[in-house]
């Protein structure tokens, strides 16, 4: 029997859809691993720790020659190494501090509040969770709740809500009447001080000039009187009227000065 012979095309193009399936096979497989490599990441870091706390536990087993020899050995000493005398002793201080703290949300409280319930009070029911609830809050809260103890989880939680609502607006009023308002800012640089401020005359500008004391009571050379000058003398008047009447006439004679 004689062989068929397959073209060169042909087993090129298998060759090729071959190649081609293989590397989108391939490629896949790489995304998936890209994928997960983040969760292997943290997989192999939690059990490297996990190793380091078994490690740690053996050896101290080990020192104090105590390693279990059987199962119900290592069930009793490994619950201890959990439950020992001073963990409790902390769980205990913990549960005693644990009191809303004043810039705690009632959400934020109730979910520190029943972590700690959870691992100290496990065999309590939720009714009595809501009393430690009561117990514990912030006493400016409790004050303004009306819920009753036998009211609902969820009921109280919503109240303390209000409650708070209505202690922020409150205290933001507060803060608004105790604030100072802003007085406007006036620059001094330029200012002049009232008490230096020249009050306008009527006088000649002779009369600007600064009077000594020795002129403070001046004397006119015209009639000799104290108390005012030439330019305001009464005589002045006087001589204009004559002028008018009698262009011929003398002068007054002048009178003795005063002293």
């Amino acid at each position: 029997m004689a062989e068929q012979k397959v073209p060169i095309d042909e087993v090129v193009r298998q060759i090729s859809n071959t190649l081609t399936k293989h590397g989108e096979v391939i490629q896949r497989i790489q995304e998936t691993l890209g994928s997960i490599q983040p969760q292997l990441d943290s997989q192999i870091t939690t059990v490297r720790e996990e190793t380091q706390q078994q490690l740690q536990w053996y050896c101290q087993l080990y020192i104090t020659n105590t390693v279990p020899t059987n199962w119900d050995q290592f069930i009793t000493r490994f619950l201890a190494q959990f439950h020992s005398p001073i963990r409790a002793a902390q769980q205990e201080q913990e549960w005693s501090d644990c009191k809303q703290q004043k810039n705690e949300t009632i959400n934020e409280f109730v979910v520190r509040l029943r972590s700690l319930w959870l691992e100290q009070k496990s065999d309590e029911k939720e009714s009595e969770f809501i009393k430690h609830l009561f117990c514990k809050m912030r006493p400016d809260i409790l004050t303004l709740m009306n819920a009753s103890r036998s009211a609902s989880l969820d009921e109280i939680i919503v109240e303390a809500q209000q409650v708070e609502e209505i202690l922020y607006l409150r205290n933001k009023e507060l803060r608004l009447r105790n604030t100072p308002r802003s007085k406007p800012m006036f620059t001094r640089t330029n200012t002049t001080p009232l008490m230096s401020l020249s009050t306008p005359t009527h006088h000649s500008p002779r009369n600007a000039y600064p009077v000594s004391t020795a002129q403070s009571n001046p004397t006119c050379w015209r009639c000799y009187e104290t108390g005012h000058y030439a330019s305001n003398c009464p005589l002045n008047d006087a001589k204009r009227t004559f002028e008018s009447n009698d262009f011929g006439s003398q002068p007054l004679p002048p009178r003795s000065k005063n002293t």
